[in-house]
């Protein structure tokens, strides 16, 4: 006798889907640790190659100006566009005092923590139109540099700093715009940077993101800041890098809170820090792509940074500033960002 075939019960088909669900979960997370080994790989490679870029072609010109190739290096500073940022030459503004590192409207200028103020919002063509309300929420999640802000501080150069400075094809960077996307809507052409400098504002976009907020070209003159490493909490990085950092034991006079006294006690040397961004001319001489780093979100600043060493003495000797490393926009060496990688793994 034929017996008629049976079909699946719904008891069967519940459980089917319920174990293509459990897969496809696994498989989601797999496929998502896959990618960020992938990102932390591809980090350490990046900052191994734009280091090897830049001294191959540091080598090449042979000890003459570097050809402009740091021009338009970001600053990391955020800017008032009403007033220039400036101070007394030689001296220094550290966190916590400075109270830049909340990014809810501190101390401006400040080291860069991302776009805070949302009063007026627009897209990059200026138009008011688009999913404003998206746009100010992506403002306020802007945190630019993070964490590692709080180990950069501000330091205000001397003449001479300039003049070194400009040695290595460092004089003029980008400021970032503090309170909104568009220089339009701050009074641009009234701004010190316009009628004192002559300067007209490039980059811009819609400033939701840290790698399109605006960014003002500026001509560095005596008193303007740059960011500095802070000494007293980036021991690693100097060592890392293969730079002096005397032994701190039984040294008396040194403060963490005044990180100063380690340059002025003679621990080490200054190390000026910028951003590798998208109109760097290293950036756009020497990479197809813009080297972007993608264990970051999009809130976070993704660019490269770009150390420098700041000796004392005179400037127009071509010795006394020198470039000497990379880092993630975490602060990370390459060694830092390899040993992640490996311990991640």
């Amino acid at each position: 006798m034929q017996t008629q075939k049976q079909g699946f019960t719904l008891i069967e088909l519940i459980l089917v889907v319920a174990v293509v669900a459990i897969l496809s979960v696994i498989a989601i997370g797999k496929f998502s640790d896959i990618r960020k080994e992938s990102a932390r790989k591809a980090n350490v490679a990046n900052i191994k190659n734009i280091f090897r870029t830049i001294n191959t072609e540091i080598v090449r010109v042979d000890g003459d100006i570097y050809k402009g190739m740091f021009a338009y290096a970001e600053a990391l500073i955020d800017v008032d566009g009403q007033k220039a940022p400036s101070g007394s030459p030689g001296t220094y503004a550290w966190m916590p005092d400075a109270g830049w590192y909340d990014g809810a409207g501190g101390t401006i200028p400040g080291i860069y923590c991302g776009i805070k103020q949302t009063a007026v919002v627009e897209n990059a063509s200026g138009a008011t139109t688009g999913s404003i309300a998206a746009l100010a929420d992506a403002h306020e999640n802007n945190v630019g540099l993070d964490a590692f802000a709080a180990k950069l501080g501000m330091y205000y150069l001397t003449e001479k700093e300039v003049a070194s400075l400009k040695d290595v094809g460092v004089s003029i960077v980008s400021y970032h715009n503090y309170s909104n996307a568009q220089s339009k809507n701050l009074g641009w052409n009234s701004s010190v940077w316009y009628t004192g400098y002559g300067l007209h504002s490039t980059g811009g976009g819609p400033g939701h993101r840290p790698d399109l907020s605006a960014c003002y070209p500026v001509v560095l003159t005596n008193g303007m800041p740059v960011a500095v490493l802070n000494p007293a909490a980036c021991e690693s990085i100097y060592r890392d890098l293969g730079l002096e950092y005397a032994s701190t034991y039984n040294v008396s006079g040194l403060s963490s809170t005044e990180p100063e006294t380690y340059f002025a006690k003679g621990i080490c040397q200054r190390l000026i820090v910028l951003g590798l961004g998208r109109d760097t001319e290293t950036n756009t001489k020497f990479f197809e792509n813009q080297p972007r780093c993608m264990t970051l979100d999009k809130t976070h600043y993704r660019n490269y940074l770009l150390v420098f060493q700041l000796n004392n003495g005179q400037g127009n000797q071509g010795t006394t500033a020198k470039f000497v490393g990379v880092l993630d926009p975490a602060g990370n060496t390459a060694k830092q960002a390899q040993y992640n990688a490996d311990w991640a793994s």
